[in-house]
């Protein structure tokens, strides 16, 4: 009897430690080098110059190497952050709610603000515009009908998402019924210069690629007429994969939203004033486009 209650009281002596023992996290990530990946917006070579300011902030806030790689399209950033290809992206808002219903385990951390310019009359919002040349006859959108049409990329917010349903909502018909052809240019400042040279009759873009546009002087504002604008949309966020390790996921917002005086010469360049905080519910209206 005594030594089968010892050998009972071993048994539950070696069973507490698996049983009082605290679950264990799933270990975090510290990835060398640092994966950014930025959504194309306009010329990717002309992108990556004017983020290496950017880039060269977060080599110096995290001690490492950072790998910034011109993205061939939203979809790639967003295929690239599913897969734990990319740490760090920008995204367009619409990206950013197609990757959390896809699952992505991603946070945002910042967006910015910019100058407001003559297309664009908030710092915190910009709107998709349909443009056309100002010689074009058309002076609205249902004059547009039957001819020609540049999007910018089937994840883009302002050059695909809310044009497609613009369109179907003014109209009654869809996008791609509504035109004779459709073409996608990849950029937003590719889709203004096929408008400017009367490749294509009209485009929907980024209000705010029409300021960046006029500003570096690729553009004049008499050239183009703004056929129709949605209401306003949040700006870009920047996002990081909740898997990186709590130190790191703090020096990179620092880069953002502590002193960004080595980025001035970067923001100046891209018309931007700075920095904010942002979070999921920012971004609520746009993810309850994809329920």
């Amino acid at each position: 009897m005594r030594t089968l209650a010892h050998a009972l009281s071993l048994l539950l002596l070696a069973a507490l430690p698996a049983c009082a023992a605290p679950r264990q996290s799933p270990p975090c990530e510290d990835p060398r080098p640092l994966r950014v990946a930025l959504v194309p917006v306009k010329n990717t070579h002309t992108q990556t110059r004017q983020y290496r300011p950017l880039i060269t902030a977060l080599e110096a806030a995290t001690g490492r190497r950072v790998q910034a790689e011109p993205a061939k399209s939203y979809g790639s950033v967003i295929e690239g952050l599913l897969a734990g290809d990319i740490d760090l992206a920008e995204v367009g808002p619409a990206s950013y709610a197609i990757a959390m219903k896809r699952g992505a385990q991603i946070d945002p951390i910042a967006s910015f603000t910019l100058q407001p310019g003559p297309a664009t009359p908030s710092s915190r919002a910009y709107h998709s515009v349909l443009i056309t040349r100002h010689d074009h006859p058309a002076r609205d959108l249902k004059q547009l009908r039957g001819g020609t049409l540049s999007l910018t990329d089937p994840a883009s917010t302002s050059g695909a998402i809310l044009p497609r349903q613009a369109v179907q909502r003014l109209t009654g018909v869809p996008l791609e019924a509504y035109f004779e052809r459709i073409t996608f240019a990849g950029a937003h400042d590719r889709s203004i210069e096929a408008v400017r040279t009367g490749r294509v009759d009209a485009t929907f873009v980024a209000s705010n690629a029409v300021d960046d546009a006029v500003r570096n002087g690729a553009l004049r504002m008499d050239e183009i007429r703004i056929l129709w604008r949605s209401k306003p949309i949040p700006y870009d966020p920047f996002v990081t994969r909740r898997s990186l390790c709590p130190a790191l996921q703090k020096q990179i917002r620092q880069v953002f939203l502590g002193d960004t005086g080595p980025l001035q010469g970067m923001l100046r360049e891209l018309g931007m004033t700075g920095f904010v905080p942002v979070t999921d519910e920012d971004y609520r209206d746009i993810r309850q486009l994809y329920p």
